[in-house]
């Protein structure tokens, strides 16, 4: 399902949650199409245009599916967004995305290349290694 959201004009900038179901109107939204659209049940949906964040899950899906609305009615700038958040809810997506928690063991991935890590010295030899044996196997052969 897809919606024709116009771009935004200068005098639309949200200044609340209730910006927001004006504009869903206006575009001919309805809540439930929206809600699907969304991926959230009806009930989450109202809470979100009423600005219930408490009613919500947690900061970073109410973040998510604020931004995700916004896209769906033509506002894709995270800077009218974000305002609209509580501060509170604001501040515990920001710990979340933090990187002050260097403590975390960070996945590596294949070969070490995940997080933009070059590879761990040693998957780098055997590699060479299996590759050089590969070689003069086959060029190896009468």
């Amino acid at each position: 399902m897809s919606f024709e959201a116009q771009p935004l004009r200068d005098d639309d900038t949200p200044l609340s949650m209730l910006d927001l179901r004006y504009r869903r109107q206006r575009l001919g939204i309805s809540a439930q199409e929206m809600a699907q659209a969304l991926g959230i049940n009806q009930k989450q949906f109202e809470s979100l245009e009423a600005g219930d964040w408490q009613a919500l899950p947690g900061a970073a899906f109410s973040r998510s599916v604020l931004f995700a609305y916004g896209r769906r009615l033509g506002l894709d700038r995270r800077d009218l967004l974000e305002p609209l958040l509580p501060d509170d809810l604001r501040q515990r997506v920001l710990d979340l995305h933090s990187e002050a928690d260097d403590r975390r063991i960070r996945p590596k991935g294949l070969m070490g290349f995940a997080h933009g890590g070059s590879g761990s010295v040693l998957a780098w030899i055997c590699l060479v290694l299996a590759s050089l044996s590969v070689l003069v196997h086959y060029f190896g052969r009468p």
